[in-house]
This record gives C-alpha cells, structure tokens and sequence, in this order.
C-alpha cells in the first residue's frame, strides 16, 4: 500500500494557476476551444477540437529546466501514481510544464498506466515527505514542446 506524499497547498497556489493559464494559451492556439478548466477533483482542462472532446492533467516541474528529449536531464519521466484514478475515468494527456524554459513534456495515461513503469519511490524533500507510486516512461515514448 502507498501513503501519497503529503499534498502541498503552498505549491499549487504558486504554479498551478498559471500552469493551466500557460497551458490554455497553447491549446487556444492549436485550435482548441476550452470547454472547461473549473478547479473540481477531476481533469484539470477539458477542450474540444473537430468534434473531439481531449482530458488533460498539468503539472509543474520545478528545478530541472529542459527545453526538449535531448536535454531532459532524465531517462525517463516521472508521472505521479495518484492520477490513475483520472485514467481510469477518462485518459487523458498528462502534461509537465517547466515554466523557467518554457517547455512542455507530455505523454497519453494509456501510456503510461502500465506496471512496468511502476516504481516505489521514496520523497524526502523540505516541503514534501511520504511514499508514492510514481510510472517512469522511457523519454523516447514522450513528446516535448517549446512553448
């Protein structure tokens, strides 16, 4: 059983506002009309394009800038376990965005969902403690975006 790392409230005051706003530039765009982006307990941004309806989590990934594949300074990239119960749902697109360079990475939940990813990952950092689950899809299966 996993104890999900504490949830830090100063954090996503901080990044996720302009996150979602960042991201929903992008989206706008690309073409896409927002259908919803309301803070609820499900998908952070709903959107539309030729008819078909596209679920997406954001997130912010601090203190590791990258701008594409080559220079992401990991192998794989880490999605947080506790987002499976959006999959389950409705998959989605899972989108880390780091705001210091601008650039996004993402990858489809039927990625990365799977238990080969899986690992048991131990945080221990000032403002965030506990055990996850985390999935670490191999960069090569994901997509990054200069915003």
């Amino acid at each position: 059983m996993y104890r999900a790392r504490t949830f830090d409230q100063g954090d996503y005051d901080k990044y996720d506002n302009v996150a979602k706003r960042v991201f929903i530039d992008h989206l706008v765009g690309k073409g896409y009309k927002i259908i919803s982006d309301d803070e609820t307990f499900m998908h952070d941004i709903v959107a539309e394009k030729n008819g078909k309806i596209v679920y997406f989590e954001v997130e912010v990934k601090a203190g590791y800038p990258f701008t594409c594949q080559e220079d992401f300074p990991f192998d794989t990239v880490s999605f947080t376990g506790r987002k499976i119960r959006l999959h389950k749902k409705k998959p989605f697109f899972y989108v880390i965005i780091d705001l210091k360079s601008m650039s996004m990475v993402y990858c489809h939940s039927s990625l990365i969902y799977h238990e080969h990813h899986a690992q048991e990952v131990s945080i221990n950092k000032r403002n965030r403690k506990g055990l996850d689950k985390m999935y670490r899809v191999p960069k090569e299966i994901c997509t990054f975006v200069k915003l």
